[in-house]
């Protein structure tokens, strides 16, 4: 029996596949594109190229009809933008009122586990039972950091850079998951993750047809991006963008 593509698509519906209909079934591939360009917070100060004004910079190359930003959407909501990173809040916030794009908060927070996450990590980082792993992926975190002071956005956003933030990552959660007092470090951080996921989600539900760029610092790329496809969505790579969206 063959089930028309229309069929499938309601039945995701009533089966409360909410956030990725359009994508997931089959027959059906995405009309909007979806760009994740990873920020590197702070880093942007010491970068000769990859600095706070040329996120600007490369916002106006890209020219997306939807912004989506590493903020709470209470904040959007109030114009203070308060707790953004100024990867994002210096230049291509602005230049997104300037141009009237939609900018949507993808960022969830919890202040009690919150307090408890920074509270942990900085234990874990002064446990001496865990130092020669802590020196390992703060050496990771240093040698990457160097690495980016000399290169431009295309390097940066790279799959292979993403690839090498994804082990990172994936180290600290295996050390992490040998002691039960730190396993909460990784929980919040994939719940965050999941959160982020979930708002964008929601977004690319609502704009199908949309080009979204999600502007969020380098270390949620890689969940962000691999959730995405999980889910049918195509996500571009950064030579894909560069060829689609570059203005």
């Amino acid at each position: 029996m063959v089930i028309k593509a229309k069929t499938i698509y309601r039945i995701c519906n009533l089966l409360g596949i909410i956030t990725i209909v359009p994508f997931a079934c089959h027959g059906h591939k995405p009309i909007g594109e979806i760009f994740v360009i990873g920020g590197i917070h702070r880093s942007h100060e010491s970068a000769q190229i990859y600095t706070y004004e040329r996120m600007g910079e490369i916002y106006q190359h890209l020219k997306p009809d939807i912004l989506c930003i590493e903020t709470q959407q209470k904040y959007v909501d109030d114009d203070s933008y308060m707790g953004t990173p100024f990867d994002f809040k210096r230049f291509m916030i602005p230049l997104a009122q300037k141009d009237k794009t939609p900018i949507y908060g993808i960022d969830w927070w919890n202040d009690e586990k919150g307090q408890k996450w920074q509270e942990l990590q900085q234990k874990a980082f002064n446990d001496t039972s865990l130092s020669s792993e802590i020196k390992l992926i703060g050496g990771i975190f240093l040698l990457l950091n160097e690495y980016f002071k000399s290169k431009d956005f295309e390097d940066i956003n790279s799959q292979y850079i993403t690839n090498l933030w994804k082990a990172k990552n994936e180290f600290k959660y295996y050390i992490l998951s040998r002691y039960s007092e730190y396993e909460f470090i990784a929980e919040f951080e994939n719940e965050r993750n999941n959160h982020i996921v979930n708002n964008i989600l929601k977004i690319i539900k609502e704009h199908p047809d949309k080009k979204i760029l999600i502007a969020i610092g380098i270390d949620h790329k890689y969940y962000i991006e691999r959730e995405l496809r999980k889910r049918g969505i195509h996500v571009l790579n950064v030579k894909e963008v560069i060829q689609k969206w570059w203005k």
